[in-house]
């Protein structure tokens, strides 16, 4: 499996944990992946202990990692999605609406965003392809709710990861906006997949029968306006 990076240093450090995990969906143990790869012993045990070795052994490595179902690719195993992740919920809870700006090198250009719910009775649902999309909706969001401003999400969310895949569990506060009510809580799982080191699939669930509540709430105060269907938003997800 080749590189698709071109600015590449002559070695990296592998995650050992994504190294670990990919060897053992194949059921290999560390000498079955040396010979697989023509590989040293030493060469993959020093790069499942999370030790620099050569961009060469790494793309050798991917390809015999990958599997029909699943292609393992050189930057999967030198990326880091559980921090990816956590640099990802930081800058959305931080910088809200502006988060992209912060993020967005972290993200493939045709990465989907779905968010739970339908964009009918929730403006900010749907599928949302690309970062340009996921602006405008991040941008609703924020026009009809908002987290308080005490809102720890370091300490309200836990993260699993699993391969190149990561998912985000806890429970977030929302009230509508410059509202002095009391902020609800809501149960909140995401997921976010990562491929070459980049987010390209972002899954947002939470509990939309809550979500249309407070939308229609919302409608009453901030007018009939939050209903105007985004554009790139094309199918709900339940």
């Amino acid at each position: 499996m080749n590189w698709e990076r071109t600015d590449l240093k002559r070695s990296y450090i592998c995650n050992r944990d994504i190294l670990k995990f990919f060897r053992e969906r194949k059921d290999w143990s560390q000498q079955k992946l040396a010979e697989e790869t023509g590989l040293s012993v030493r060469v993959v045990s020093k790069a499942e202990a999370g030790h620099a070795i050569s961009t060469a052994s790494i793309a050798a490595i991917a390809a015999e990692l990958s599997v029909e179902s699943g292609l393992v690719f050189p930057e999967d195993l030198i990326s880091f999605p559980l921090e990816l992740s956590k640099q990802f919920i930081d800058a959305l809870y931080t910088h809200k609406e502006k988060m992209m700006d912060v993020v967005e090198h972290l993200i493939d250009p045709d990465a989907v965003f779905r968010v739970t719910g339908d964009p009918k009775r929730i403006p900010f649902a749907g599928v949302h392809k690309g970062c340009r999309a996921f602006r405008r909706s991040l941008k609703k969001f924020s026009q009809i709710l908002e987290n308080p401003a005490d809102f720890d999400h370091e300490s309200a969310f836990q993260y699993f990861s699993k391969g190149n895949d990561v998912v985000v569990w806890g429970t977030s506060l929302v009230r509508l906006v410059d509202s002095e009510a009391e902020p609800e809580p809501m149960e909140h799982r995401q997921r976010l997949r990562f491929r070459r080191g980049l987010l390209y699939s972002y899954e947002d669930h939470y509990d939309f029968e809550m979500g249309k509540r407070v939308v229609e709430n919302a409608a009453e105060v901030l007018g009939d306006k939050i209903y105007d269907p985004l554009e790139d938003s094309r199918s709900s997800i339940y």
